[in-house]
Formats: C-alpha cells, sequence, structure tokens
C-alpha cells in the first residue's frame, strides 16, 4: 500500500535529483540566476491558515490534505484538512486528540506528526507533558483516519530521556518536535532534545522504530547539534531526494524574527549531515512576507513538492526569562510555498 507523501517522494523525485544534493546556498534561487532574474524566482508564500496553527505536519491522505498542529483553541490537536496543497483550508470542529495518555498533563501538546501505515491505520507522535517527571516527552496514539480521533497507546511515555551524546550533565533535556521516516521499509523517528531554559546546545535525534511505528528498535543516535545556529535546533523533518536525506530542520527563537528553517543533507539516513551554508528561509530572504519561517515540513504533491510551515501573523512579547517561552499574544498562521532544487541539488523555495 502507499506509504504518506512525504515518504514516497523519495522515488518520485529520484529521477529529478539524480544529480546529489549540494550543501550550499540553501534558499537561493538556481545558480545561473542573477540580479533582475533572481529577483523573478523570489519566493511567495501563501497563508493558508490565518489562525493560530503552530507547528504544523502536513499529510497527503487519498486525494485530499490533513495538517495537525500544537495545542490551541482548547484543543489537544488542532487538525485542518483541504482538497488541495493550497487550500481552500478548514480547522475541523473536533479534537484529533481528544484524550492523551495517562502520564500526560493537558496545555503543551506540541507539534504533532501522523503518518500511515501499510496497514491503513494512522500513527501519531505528539509531545506532552509529562506529569510526573515535569518534563516534555513523546507518547504514540493510533487512529483508523487521518482526521482522528487518535487513542493513546500504552500507559507510559515512549520517549522521555536523552541519548547517548546528548546530554549535558545533570540537566534532563525536554524530549520535542517528533517527525516520522519511513525509508525501504524501515521506519525512523525523529525528535529534538532541547535544553533552551538552560541556554546550552540542542540536539536532533535519530531512533529506529519497528514497522508499527509502536516500539523503539536499538538506540537512539544525535544525527545534528546545534553549533552556529542563532539559538537551538528543533522541528527536524527529513526526505530522501535521490540519492540522499535532506534533513530540514529549524533553529533561532520561534516567537522572533531570526527563526528560520535551515537544511543538511547525508548520503545515509544515520548521517554523518553536512550543514548547508545558508538558511532554506528566513524573514529577510522571504521579503519580510512572513515573520519567522519555521516548524516546516516537505511534501511531494503529484509531481510537485511542497513546503509548509508556520509564521508570526501576531508577533509576540518576551516576558518570561526563557526565550523560547510561549508569550501569550503569539500566533502563528500555517504558510505554504513552492519547493523547488536546482540543477545540483540545492533546494530553494519560490
Amino acid at each position: 500500500m502507499p506509504l504518506p507523501a512525504r515518504q514516497t517522494a523519495a522515488v518520485a523525485a529520484a529521477a529529478l535529483l539524480a544529480g546529489g544534493l549540494a550543501a550550499c546556498g540553501g534558499g537561493a534561487p538556481p545558480a545561473h540566476l542573477s540580479g533582475a532574474a533572481a529577483a523573478a524566482v523570489a519566493a511567495k508564500p501563501k497563508l493558508v491558515v490565518p489562525v493560530n496553527f503552530p507547528d504544523p505536519d502536513v499529510l497527503r491522505a487519498g486525494t485530499g490534505f490533513y495538517a495537525y498542529a500544537t495545542n490551541a483553541g482548547g484543543k489537544n490537536m488542532p487538525v485542518a484538512s483541504a482538497a488541495s496543497a493550497k487550500g481552500a483550508w478548514t480547522v475541523r470542529a473536533a479534537d484529533g486528540l481528544p484524550k492523551l495518555g495517562a502520564w500526560a498533563a493537558k496545555g503543551r501538546t506540541w507539534a504533532p506528526d501522523v503518518s500511515r501505515r501499510a496497514d491503513g491505520r494512522y500513527v501519531l507522535y505528539y509531545t506532552a507533558h509529562h506529569k510526573a517527571r515535569n518534563q516534555q516527552c513523546l507518547g504514540v496514539a493510533l487512529a483508523t483516519s487521518p482526521a482522528g480521533p487518535f487513542t493513546p497507546v500504552g500507559k507510559s511515555a515512549l520517549v522521555c530521556g536523552a541519548p547517548k551524546g546528548a546530554t549535558h550533565g545533570a540537566l534532563r533535556g525536554e524530549i520535542i518536535d517528533a517527525s516520522s521516516f519511513v525509508d525501504g521499509g524501515r521506519r525512523y523517528l525523529l525528535y529534538k532534545v532541547g535544553y533552551n531554559a538552560y541556554g546550552k546546545t540542542s540536539f536532533l535525534a535519530l531512533q529506529r522504530m519497528s514497522a508499527d511505528g509502536l516500539t523503539k528498535v536499538g538506540a537512539a543516535k544525535v544525527v545534528l547539534t546545534q553549533t552556529t545556529e542563532p539559538y537551538t535546533v528543533e522541528a527536524p523533518d527529513l526526505v530522501r531526494a535521490g540519492k540522499r536525506f535532506v534533513l530540514f530542520y529549524a533553529a533561532g527563537v520561534f516567537s522572533k524574527n531570526n527563526y528560520q528553517t535551515r537544511y543538511a543533507v547525508a548520503s545515509k539516513v544515520g548521517g554523518p549531515y553536512r550543514k548547508a551554508a545558508k538558511p532554506l528561509m528566513t524573514t529577510a530572504g522571504l521579503g519580510r512576507q512572513v515573520n519567522g519561517p519555521g516548524g516546516a515540513g516537505a511534501v511531494y504533491d503529484a509531481g510537485a513538492w511542497r513546503i509548509f510551515f508556520h509564521g508570526a501573523i501576531v508577533p509576540g512579547a518576551h516576558p518570561h526569562p526563557d526565550p523560547a517561552a510561549q508569550p501569550k499574544n503569539l500566533v502563528r498562521g500555517m504558510y505554504v510555498a513552492d519547493l523547488k532544487w536546482t540543477s545540483g541539488g540545492t533546494p530553494y523555495v519560490r
């Protein structure tokens, strides 16, 4: 049975990107264009969900599209749907995840990820606050429809500890931003290990999963470490394009204009990943059409790539000592743009 669009992208795009990917010049138009010609391929992102819909994950299911967001409007997981990638999108009335796992407290259910299994059921990975551990952890849930409702699986969190190589002494990192990836029949889970409140380095980890998506297989591996990014690394999204793996991720403070989308490439799913020299999307790079473009995910759509992401349509203030804490007046809407590739394999948006 067919896999989710972002996972079948590996096959569909193989011919397009047979030349491989270059880890330089992310966000730029094709190298042979410059000046006025380059301006002609400037990005044209479209705001498709103009209400609070943070950290969107988009899935193509059947002939339609479904999007899932961080808790908002009293829902643990808002769900939106559309007949086509560029809309019109409608935020559905029902909560896609009406009940959390027994380990989780309401109010901090972040950055969901939904993918389709081979048996036709849908797997949800979600972030929630662990009542006993007082930290963010990952849970898993299942549904028979992409719209839900999703039912939590198991009595405990799926991931609640940092893997080897992603710790800072006795500090317990938050585990957030789950993202699924399937390649060659193997299922993986990516996530962030962060220490934002302590001003420490953050990491992106890769965990092999069982075919049903419910059980960890072996140990998790750090595949990306924060180095020169303006602040943190988070929101991973992995696709296979041709012979290379492209890892999109966010950096910066999500409620500020320095939030941005970057990427890294590797020849193997486990890395090593080489970071691009330039971001894929920034506030300035998109002509200030979007404030803080991040939380991005790439979807292959009937012969074309799309990239979905959020941006602040009502920017927030920072009354909290942790600059990544949720400002009360921040509203992030969902955008979509076309994702293109140069002949050398460098991604850019337009």
